[in-house]
This record gives structure tokens, sequence and C-alpha cells, in this order.
């Protein structure tokens, strides 16, 4: 399937006004993401087929005239009037592609409202922190996004830790002081994430509107819960580690009354600042002096993981893994790890023999397994029996440190590694991968790039 000039490599998403499509771009072959206007045909009725076109060449118009390392890049625009004659292409345009997003890491699904994956606080911080800095580049043009939820939010994989934050969907977005075509039916904004005031009206929206998502995005990375409207839960009271000043913090950012809240981007991140402050003062004091390897052991051996790489498709994934709703273990292993002075790391209950740094950079799946075939080639600490782990062996890696009072515990290898490859397979053209640090599984397709960790024995 092709549309333009882009090979279609699979469906991304689809919603009222289209579609967005893996695809790949012609020569290069660079994967990308493709956007196509196929309104619903109730979307259509509604707003009209002129108004869905004029909105869809905004949203690109608005992405492109934006560079910051927060707002994801247009990369061509096409289609409909304007082109050659002959040309069948609906309007499209591409933007950079990123395998990962902040919905996918949380565990959010269809069901908003269901528990997500709490993150922890640095991490939490940072993607915030990323979010709020691509909101101010786009609130200093006078662009209000109107639709900043944990699926608008793209990671990057060009670093380690979670990834850079890049902003995408701008098709709700508007200039300030314009009055954009819509039906009065028509909803602005994604429940549970859009401000009051938006809801009510969706011409009123401005920059504290967008902070506000911000705000509830923030909130559920660190306690796994929506903040209830109007009878929020104190975050002390759900979160072991935070004391009862961050809830100054949220009263500001998910006040009811917009003028009560942050009154732009660098106000609330001085306030997130401050707050960063605060806990690392907290966590050095609370925690003994970092140890490379900890002593996370609780002294219970474990029984020697599967090592044989399995096929496992996303119903039995689960059940194969023994994992729970938010695909985590049912319980964390914490084993105990010796570093050999070699380059390896022995974990001592299993008999595991780990890579201590791993591949430097994120590479693809089949990059990763190259990797692998480098270290046995070289003889790597001696071993030419290097392999990649299977899901079972990188669980052994969890620890559980961003869970509530957990946070102490150090991890046996680079946090900013986390994201790795395993050896098992979802289907012929995705492989199943961790989180190390926020002890989860997921799969994603064999072009993305995570971290390749060997383990031999």
């Amino acid at each position: 399937m092709r549309i333009g000039r882009y090979e279609i490599r699979g469906l991304l998403g689809r919603g009222g006004m289209g579609a967005v499509y893996k695809a790949a771009m012609p020569v290069t072959g660079r994967i990308v993401a493709l956007k196509v206007l196929k309104p619903a045909e109730i979307m259509a009725d509604l707003v009209g087929e002129d108004a869905l076109r004029e909105m869809f060449y905004k949203e690109a118009s608005a992405m492109a005239s934006i560079s910051h390392p927060n707002v994801a890049a247009i990369l061509d625009v096409s289609g409909g009037s304007g082109e050659g004659e002959g040309d069948p292409a609906p309007p499209h345009f591409t933007m950079e592609y990123y395998c990962g997003n902040l919905g996918a890491l949380m565990g959010e699904t269809y069901e908003v409202e269901r528990e997500s994956r709490r993150l922890g606080v640095e991490t939490s911080l940072a993607i915030a922190r990323g979010m709020i800095c691509g909101l101010d580049r786009l609130h200093y043009e006078g662009i209000i996004h109107r639709d900043v939820k944990p699926f608008n939010v793209m990671l990057a994989e060009d670093q380690g830790g979670p990834g850079t934050v890049k902003l995408i969907d701008f098709g709700l977005s508007k200039l300030r002081g314009e009055r954009t075509v819509r039906h009065k039916g028509m909803v602005v904004g994604s429940p549970y994430y859009a401000a009051p005031e938006q809801e009510a009206d969706p011409e009123s929206a401005d920059e504290r509107s967008d902070l506000y998502s911000v705000g509830v995005t923030l909130y559920r990375m660190l306690t796994g819960r929506l903040p209830e409207s109007g009878k929020r839960l104190p975050i002390c009271d759900v979160h072991a580690d935070l004391d009862c000043r961050w809830d100054d913090f949220f009263s500001t950012a998910l006040a009811r009354d917009p003028a009560a809240r942050f009154p732009d981007g660098p106000a609330m991140l001085n306030a997130l600042d401050d707050l960063e402050a605060r806990w690392r003062e907290q966590r050095d004091a609370v925690c003994a002096a970092p140890d490379l390897l900890g002593d996370a052991g609780n002294g219970r051996p474990f029984p020697r993981p599967r090592r044989e790489p399995v096929k496992a498709g996303l119903k039995e994934g689960r059940t194969v893994f023994g994992l729970d709703g938010l695909w985590r273990p049912e319980r964390y292993a914490h084993g105990e790890f010796a570093d050999q002075g070699d380059g390896t790391v022995a974990e001592l209950s299993s008999g595991l023999i780990w890579e201590l740094d791993g591949s430097r950079y994120p590479l693809t799946w089949e990059r990763a397994a190259a990797h692998v075939a480098r270290l046995n080639r070289n003889a790597f600490a001696g071993r030419v029996d290097w392999r990649l782990p299977t899901v079972a062996e990188l669980a052994t890696l969890f620890t559980g440190r961003t869970e509530p009072g957990e946070f102490c515990l150090q991890p046996a290898f680079d946090p900013r590694k986390a994201r790795l490859w395993s050896a098992d397979r979802k289907a012929f053209t995705a492989a199943w991968y961790v989180d190390a640090e926020l002890g989860f599984v997921w799969w994603q397709d064999l072009t993305c790039r995570f971290f390749a960790r060997a383990v031999a024995g």
C-alpha cells in the first residue's frame, strides 16, 4: 500500500479526522509517521470537508513553523489540491517517527480511568519538564495546543533514560485570538486531561489550559491515578515518598480557576525546580552513599530463568511471562550482583553473567543481535557464549525502585540504559523488550531502537 510517495508499513492510530501510519520514505527508506486526512463520515457531515481540510493543513503549518527539541518536526506536506494532475493521494503530511510514547510508558489504555504505572519521581519530573518546554515554545508563538495528553507525547530514543519529549498532534490547536471552525457539539480536547474552562468553552483555552493538562499528566505519572475533580486526594496520602509540599504545587497546577494557576511555562518550571531540589535533598539524607551494585538481595534464591527464546503474541504474553495487568512481574527478583572486574557482572543466585556496559547506543533488534555477535567474535571477557537475554532473564534486573518507599535501591546497571531488547519475539516483525528501571515488559517492531545488554551462562 502506498500513499503518495510513501510506502505504508502499518497503522499507528486512527481518529475522527483521519489516520496516522508508519511509512517509509522513498529512496532512503527512512521511517516516518504519515498523517492522512480521512475524516469519519459523521465528522465530514458535522464540520464540512472544506473546514476539515483547512484544519488539517493548519496543523501541518503550525508544526512546521516551530523548531524546538521538544516539538516533533514536520518533514513534508503533500496531497489534495495543488498536486499534479491525476494524483489520487489524499491530503497528508509526514513527521518524525518515534517508537515510544508516554501513554505506552505509563501503561495507559483506552479505559483511561484505570490504574497506570508509576514512573518514579526523576522520570516524571524530566518528562513534565520536557512537556512544559515544548508548550512554552508553542505559546511564545501564540499557539495553544488544546490536546495535551500522554499519547500525544512521543519519547525519542536518542538518549538514555525516558527519552526526549516530542509533542505531536496539533489538530485541535489554535492561534491566540483565533476563532476556530467547529460544530457546537464538537468536543475539543481529551476527557480527564482537558481543563474545565476548555470543556465548557474550547475557545476560552489559553496557555494555562495546556499547563493544567501537564499537571494532570504529572500527577498520574507519580501516582498511577487521575486527580479526581473536586476531591483530589493529597499526593502525600497516595505516594509514600512525597511530602505535602507537593500538594501546594498541584493545588496551583490543577486549580479550576485559570487565574489561580501558573501563568506560564517558566513559572511552572521554576516551581518544579524547587520541588526537585527538595526531593534530592530528602533522597540524599535518607539514602546511604550510592553503591554501583547496591544491596538489593533478599536472600531468597529464585529459579534459573528460561534461556530459550519463545514466540508469544499479545493475548498470551502476560501469561507466558508471568505478568500482572500492567505487564509487571508478580514480584521483583531482587538479584544479588557482583562486579567481576572484567566488564561483566555475575548474578549470584541464577549464575547468569551480564555485560556491564551494554551497547553504547540504542539499536534496532537486528543491530542488537549484531552487537552480541561482535562480543562473541572478540571473545569479550574470555567468553563466546553471549546471547540476547529472554524476558525471563531480563526480569531478574528489575528492582522496583520507582515504587513508593524503594527509591534508595541502587540499580546494578546504568539506569539510562533501561529499555532493553529481549530475544523473545512477538511476531515476524516485532519483539518484546523490557524497561528494567520501571519494571515492565512490552513489545515494539524490530525497527525501533532500544539498548542491548548481553547475557551468558
